[in-house]
């Protein structure tokens, strides 16, 4: 057997969580056997669970070829990997007299193996269960967020069908482990609350309040299946509560929810394409089957694109043909309501969002102050939100999936002293905070009261907002102490001088140190959606696909602009010269400014706070030059 797979075969099995898992646990169960340590010949007999038969035939060999393709044939195949089901009316025959071989039999039970095979197996063994590293290694590798390690110990502890179920879920928060089993076999289902019941989710709040009342009337008799809306899609980055809303919006409508996801079509069976339609079509029958259910896929841009290149472009248009059959089809099934969520819509097939399938999209942006502070206070069982805000107000964009882990913390604390929870235990549970030195504090006020200026002075806004936090979270990564908020005036067709404005404010934070400190920080560049990122990037859409560069060409689409584009070397230095000009004019601007910048910034790291108008800035607006550009 082999101890290491091609990097084909990992690559393969990657895109397969449960085959992976079923590796993993293999290796694990196998690892003290002769066949194993010293690559002996004979007869290796797994049991495992009978769901599980077809991922473990094909772990199996890749244990013993470590090859991405490799022949299981008799007539070809020194090793051999066979399978006997319970019930199964497949007749296999097994060659258990081949030299130096070796034969991996995989079953879900002693009482399918021939006799000929149990009297020659060197060993007979229940496949273990995979451990909490294997998971989490899983969900890594599979792009899933991180599991606490108790909660993976807990997911281990469950009976296949369970870890089946959750392995590739996005957010095991809520589930009540240790009681699933329980409940499978209970009439009894898990009580979910209903949307109306929770806070946050305006904007599924609002459609759902209107499928009800269409719904309700359908029900009725009053109003034909074709004038409901069948689909929508919710958008929104991890975290946000898109799973739960799937929950709560079936619990409001009374209907069943199915939920799966493209990684577990991906998953089920051996991962092979048939394997993937086949789990498709199920979860579809499934759905239908309940007379009145909402079928709920996660992680909808999985299921690929027609528009990519690749080796995988087949496969994946196999996949979209099927998916878009079953949607259009599944339209007309009375009762049925079709629901997605994902975090990157725009890696999904054109044809899944057009009109007819998933044609609404609900944009589930992270809470508000007021909703951050209502959703804790949910999770505590109605503490108090107005006594929440002096906290809740002071994290950095907590998704509700944070605040639901923050009332756990907060909840044992209580329970650790056996009381009811108290403020002292809301803020003994808040993020740890390492406080900034004056110096630091300087540069960030100056910085961001430069965007501030710029923008005011720009002619695009009305108003400036102005944050600045004296703290920074402990356990955080890249994180800013500043923040600054404008509304741009509309601006439907954007203009050379709307976008090359939009690149001066973008500078503007760096330019404001050299002006003022004389030299720039890291600040406002090193990561992906800072502001030298989002000024390069405006300044690379309107050479290549707006056209604005010294000779009016299109290079490509816009969308297709992005970090890693890579532009031609003549259109690279058109881009360097729109920036260095920008650059200049924004230093210009803060030049003129400078008694402003001076006092504002000073203002800031007093008040922690600012609202910035034109009137602020008139004596020196009336007197600064238009910009050249």
């Amino acid at each position: 057997m082999r101890h290491r797979i091609t990097a084909a075969a990992f690559r393969e099995i990657r895109k397969r969580p449960g085959v992976l898992l079923a590796y993993c646990a293999l290796r694990r169960t196998v690892r003290h056997t002769a066949q194993f340590r010293e690559d002996a010949p004979g007869v290796v007999v797994l049991i495992v669970d009978k769901e599980w038969i077809a991922r473990f035939e094909r772990a199996a060999e890749l244990l013993i070829s470590g090859q991405h393709r490799a022949l299981f044939r008799a007539e070809t195949s020194r090793h051999q990997v066979v399978s006997f089901e319970t019930g199964s009316k497949r007749k296999t025959d097994v060659d258990v007299l081949r030299a130096n071989a070796q034969t991996i039999v995989v079953t879900d039970s002693r009482q399918a193996l021939p006799y000929k095979v149990s009297l020659a197996a060197d060993v007979i063994l229940v496949v273990s269960k995979p451990t909490a590293r294997h998971v989490m290694a899983i969900r890594k590798l599979t792009g899933r967020p991180k599991l606490l390690s108790e909660v993976a110990e807990k997911l281990v502890d469950e009976d296949w069908a369970i870890i089946d179920a959750l392995l590739c879920r996005q957010s095991l928060d809520g589930i009540p482990f240790g009681r699933l089993s329980e409940i499978k076999h209970s009439a009894s289902p898990i009580d979910v609350p209903r949307l109306s019941q929770l806070p946050g989710l305006a904007a599924a709040r609002e459609w759902t309040s209107e499928l009800a009342i269409d719904f309700a009337a359908w029900k009725e008799g009053r109003l034909a299946w074709s004038t409901v809306d069948r689909a929508a899609l919710l958008i929104g980055p991890p975290g946000v509560g898109k799973t739960m809303c799937a929950g709560a919006l079936a619990a409001e409508l009374g209907l069943e929810l199915v939920a799966t996801s493209a990684g577990q079509w991906q998953s089920s069976g051996g991962g092979y394409l048939g394997d993937m339609l086949r789990a498709m079509r199920a979860s579809f029958e499934h759905a239908r089957s309940k007379m009145g259910a909402i079928l709920f896929i996660d992680e909808l841009d999985s299921i690929g694109n027609r528009t990519h290149q690749g080796n995988n472009i087949f496969y994946e248009t196999q996949v979209v043909n099927t998916f878009l059959e079953l949607s259009s089809v599944s339209a007309g099934w009375p009762g049925f309501i079709l629901l997605g969520a994902t975090n990157r819509i725009a890696d999904i097939d054109p044809a899944v969002l057009r009109a007819g399938r998933f044609e609404k999209h609900i944009i589930i942006d992270l809470p508000t102050p007021e909703e951050r502070a209502a959703i804790l206070s949910h999770h505590l069982e109605g503490f108090p939100a107005d006594r929440l805000r002096q906290f809740t107000d002071a994290l950095r964009d907590p998704t509700p999936a944070d605040l639901e882990r923050m009332s756990r913390a907060i909840k044992r604390l209580a329970r650790n002293e056996q009381r009811k929870v108290e403020l002292v235990d809301v803020e003994r549970s808040m993020p740890a905070r390492v406080q900034l030195s004056n110096e630091t504090l300087m540069r960030i006020a100056t910085h961001e009261v430069g965007h501030a200026i710029v923008a005011i002075t720009s002619g695009w806004t009305d108003r400036v907002g102005v944050t600045l936090s004296h703290t920074l979270f402990e356990e955080y990564g890249v994180q800013s102490a500043g923040r600054v908020e404008y509304d741009i005036k509309d601006s439907i067709v954007p203009t050379e001088d709307f976008l090359r404005a939009q690149i001066r404010i973008a500078l503007a934070g760096m330019a404001a140190e050299v002006v003022e400190l004389g030299n720039r920080s890291t600040g406002g560049a090193t990561f992906t959606g800072s502001d030298l990122d989002v000024a390069t990037g405006i300044a690379k859409r309107m050479v290549a696909s707006f056209g604005m560069g010294e000779i009016p060409r299109f290079y490509a689409g816009a969308d297709n602009v992005g970090a890693n584009f890579s532009l031609p070397a003549a259109l690279s230095k058109e881009v360097d010269r729109i920036l260095q000009t920008e650059w200049e004019n924004a230093k210009a601007v803060l030049m003129k400014e400078q008694t402003h910048l001076i006092s504002l910034a000073d203002a800031l790291v007093a008040k922690g706070k600012l609202s910035l108008r034109p009137a602020d800035l008139h004596s020196s607006i009336n007197r600064a030059a238009p910009p050249t550009t």
